[in-house]
């Protein structure tokens, strides 16, 4: 049997090009490492080093990875996984057969899914149920298929993948995080924040009284989740302005027009916000999507 036994550190002030291959699902990132590449557990060090923004999730697949972050020192056995904050530095230790599959999700996104992330944070949890064989199932089948998958059409597949990754975490440590059930409200007001997200009149009074709540409530909810509900509206809205857009049967719809339908009432506000998040302006973006698909 072969083995090896890898252990790195990467302090923050040393830059190191990562190696690693990366499969990209829009703005989420997956990454498998087995034994046969002997410096993956390395080189995932590194390549989360140069993700500041973004959070992953090591799955342990077989085998048993050593794990030092923020302060705590962990194993992960086979069934395991745990939310490491890349802004930190990491240290992994691999001895034996491994194979592990690696998550990196723009924190931004993560935290408007799920709730008490900072609790999350280098704490191992065991897969448990169906949740975490579904997102299992679908996180393989998108690997085998990633290269036939069109740009648009991979920033909806890691949507996909930020909520069922949700969901799983979320049936693994509710008893636990939130024994006060205050997620299953906070869940309740995200959908409904959706289904109403063209609404102009949709802000926090409309929101709490349709789900029966106070108002100083419905801010202690999503304070906790570390996005206001200002925020929480705004980021929704762009993510169904940016689907939209790439839209091939929407492709005769205005910029505007969609601004408008997804709740923004101002051009200028939306153009602003929509480069600000994505990096392209909304012009940009359809034109780009618009290439993939003809290609």
């Amino acid at each position: 049997m072969i083995s090896t036994s890898l252990r790195v550190s990467v302090p923050h002030q040393v830059h190191r090009s990562p190696k690693l291959p990366v499969t990209m699902l829009g703005n989420v990132e997956l990454v498998t490492l087995t034994l046969e590449k002997a410096q993956s557990v390395e080189q995932l060090a590194e390549l989360a080093y140069t993700r500041a923004d973004r959070f992953l999730l090591l799955l342990v697949e077989n085998g048993a990875i050593a794990v030092k972050h923020r302060g705590r020192r962990f194993t992960l056995e086979r069934s395991q996984y745990v939310l490491l904050d890349c802004a930190h530095s990491l240290e992994f230790t691999a001895s034996g057969e491994y194979s592990i599959l690696g998550i990196f999700i723009p924190a931004s996104l993560l935290q408007a899914r799920l709730r008490h992330v900072p609790a999350l944070i280098a704490q191992p949890i065991t897969c448990s149920g169906s949740p975490w064989r579904i997102a299992s199932n679908q996180l393989k089948l998108l690997l085998s298929e990633i290269r036939h998958i069109p740009m648009p059409m991979a920033y909806g597949y890691g949507s996909q993948v930020i909520e069922l990754v949700s969901i799983a975490v979320e049936a693994d440590t509710q008893s636990t995080i939130d024994p006060s059930g205050r997620h299953a409200i906070f869940r309740r007001c995200a959908a409904y924040v959706k289904a109403n997200a063209a609404d102009p009149a949709l802000g926090p009074n409309k929101i709490a009284d349709a789900m029966g709540i106070s108002v100083r409530y419905l801010h202690k909810i999503f304070h906790e989740s570390d996005e206001t509900v200002c925020e929480f509206m705004r980021t929704n809205r762009l993510e169904v302005a940016r689907k939209e857009l790439a839209d091939p049967q929407k492709a005769h719809v205005q910029i505007r027009e969609i601004a408008y339908r997804v709740g923004f009432r101002s051009q200028a506000h939306f153009a602003a916000a929509f480069k600000q998040r994505y990096g392209l302006s909304a012009t940009e973006w359809r034109r780009a999507a618009g290439r993939e698909l003809a290609g």
